[in-house]
């Protein structure tokens, strides 16, 4: 690999811990980098794929630093996107379709005015200074391929060591120059197997004094923050962090929210999770008017507003029609919602969930056998919601009795009475 501008600053050889990293980087990225060094410039890896290879897991992403401007890598790398390039920053891929690597030129901040983005970026050729300009010490590590050197001016292999969470330099600065690195600083708490990571003092000082700072922050990148948050392994002691610091009285507006349940949320994916733990956190307030607000997308809210709409409302055990119900309702949302019940401790919930894994599949699974022809051809009603409704009224008594065929419908069709009263008032396939 042809030996890339060397730093300004000192490096050590790779560690040992860095073997499998090395081993598993991708071909378009030494290529991208040999192409870089070959024309003379500078590059590094930088960030979180390192933190991760030094933690012995493997990237999916990962992130470099260059001397060379963006309108250069641009030319180097013509299929590439300018996805931030007055910040310096082009998503590189070598060939159209293949995999993008974010690259950033060197850069020195200048002030942060409004605790949002720094007023103006100037390009550099400094790696310490660039490092220097990054919020947590585990964060500010760069790797030399080609010269097979790690740079870590600020110690964050250290603290990689000892589970630590550091600002570099004062913590307060840091976190008031861009008030996201607040929520950013309890994300990194979340180590997932490596455990959680609490704060050094300074740090935990400074995010209680610096949560504030969050208002000057737009609504969507605090929503993205949040939503990292909330899929993580140790999502519940971060949570409970942001709570005694009074970060999520701030990101909630001053909505009240109930901290209790987190603990107690086990065995969903981080999709499912994420909407499990916004359900426990907002089941006091009106939680779509808040995440409205918030930004949460619309799929989020309504899902979150479907969970805390059925807290508590669960089947009898001993009532197997409410229980063929209650699962064909819920469909694939079962597991969800049982979680969030087994959270927040509803009575009568594990006697419910046993129940239910006794109980056999509906014969004919949950899909309706009367449509819309065979009802008009039995009934002679024309389309419409009279129509519609008995088909609903049908379906649920399909699956209550576990019936398999048209014929056991229709002759449970014969004993209803559908010809009369309101059939906005007739049964459904609903829960509750």
């Amino acid at each position: 690999m042809p030996k890339s501008t060397p730093a300004d600053i000192e490096g050590v050889d790779f560690p040992s811990s860095l073997n499998n990293w090395v081993d598993g980087l991708p071909d378009d990225l030494l290529e991208l980098v040999s192409k870089i060094g070959k024309e003379g410039g500078g590059v590094w890896i930088v960030g979180g794929s390192i933190r991760q290879g030094l933690s012995g897991s493997i990237p999916n992403e990962y992130d470099l630093t260059t001397n060379f401007r963006p309108d250069k890598i641009m030319r180097l790398f013509p299929n590439s996107i300018p996805t931030g390039v007055d910040y310096g920053t082009v998503s590189v891929r070598l060939n159209h379709g293949s995999k993008l690597f974010e690259v950033t030129t060197l850069r020195c901040d200048q002030e942060y005015l409004d605790g949002r983005r720094p007023e103006s970026v100037i390009f550099g050729n400094s790696l310490l200074a660039d490092l220097e300009r990054r919020d947590l010490t585990i964060n500010s590590i760069a790797v030399d391929l080609s010269r097979q050197k790690l740079y870590d001016p600020f110690g964050g292999c250290e603290d990689l060591q000892n589970g630590i969470i550091r600002s570099v330099g004062d913590a307060k600065t840091r976190l008031s120059e861009d008030g996201l690195r607040v929520m950013r600083a309890y994300r990194f708490m979340d180590q997932g197997s490596a455990g959680f990571w609490k704060p050094d003092k300074e740090l935990s000082q400074a995010l209680p004094s610096c949560q504030l700072m969050l208002k000057n922050v737009s609504k969507e990148r605090i929503w993205s923050e949040f939503r990292k948050i909330l899929s993580g392994h140790h999502a519940s002691k971060v949570l409970e962090c942001m709570s005694v610091d009074g970060t999520l009285n701030t990101i909630f507006y001053g909505s009240k929210y109930v901290i209790e349940g987190q603990n107690n949320l086990t065995g969903l994916n981080a999709g499912d999770m994420v909407e499990a733990r916004l359900a426990l956190l907002l089941r006091k307030v009106d939680s779509e008017k808040l995440l409205r607000s918030m930004t949460a997308p619309k799929v989020v809210i309504n899902g979150v507003s479907e969970l805390i709409n059925r807290f508590t409302h669960i089947p009898s055990c001993d009532e197997e029609k409410q229980l063929r119900l209650y699962r064909a309702v819920l469909g694939n949302r079962l597991n969800l919602q049982l979680a969030c019940e087994s959270a927040i401790d509803t009575i009568g919930i594990e006697d419910v969930k046993q129940a239910l894994v006794s109980l056999p599949e509906n014969q004919v699974g949950n899909k309706a056998l009367a449509d819309g022809n065979w009802l008009l051809e039995k009934t002679g009603l024309e389309k419409g919601i009279k129509l519609g409704r008995l088909k609903g009224w049908l379906h649920r008594i399909q699956i209550e009795r576990d019936l398999a065929s048209l014929e056991q419908i229709e002759e449970c069709l014969q004993t209803l009475s559908w010809e009369d009263g309101d059939p906005l008032g007739w049964p459904r396939l609903a829960w509750p």
